[in-house]
């Protein structure tokens, strides 16, 4: 399956055991709700993320192009505090930075979809002229928001 990628989230293992559930927020302002311990595998595949269970079942699936940020919360009553905390990373697509609006300074790293550390940075911005074009992750803390290198 050349074309199917696995994104290892290790790095978020601590994060999603404190974490009980996903929350994928979309383009259009919608979010979808997935039970943590119910998912087995992260899959991006050239269009989208699929999150398989533990024996490779489908549990669901989103358009790449459609997601806005990937968050881990605690409870499913934390879905209402992430609208109010939503972080802004502009421009994107990008060529050479990215700002990110709505943190304090903390560490910021980006990650390729079979999720790769590429680079990390402290503060507010990341430079990101030395990636190839192409669709990154940017985690944010406990946040993890799709972004395009032009």
């Amino acid at each position: 399956m050349k074309n199917k990628f696995t994104l290892i989230f290790a790095l978020l293992c601590s994060i999603q055991m404190m974490a009980a559930n996903l929350v994928v927020l979309t383009t259009d302002g919608a979010q979808q709700l997935h039970d943590i311990a119910l998912i087995g595998k992260w899959v991006f595949t050239d269009k989208e993320l699929q999150l398989l269970d533990q024996s490779g079942n489908l549990l669901a699936s989103e358009q790449i192009a459609h997601i806005r940020t990937i968050t881990f919360a605690a409870s499913a009553t934390a879905i209402e505090n992430i609208e109010s905390d939503t972080i802004m990373v502009y421009p994107n697509p990008t060529q050479d930075v990215l700002f990110v609006k709505g943190i304090d300074e903390q560490t910021l790293r980006v990650y390729d979809l079979q999720g790769r550390l590429l680079q990390e940075e402290r503060g507010k911005q990341i430079t990101v002229s030395n990636l190839s074009t192409g669709t990154y992750l940017l985690q944010i803390g406990i946040q993890v928001v799709r972004f395009i290198k032009q």
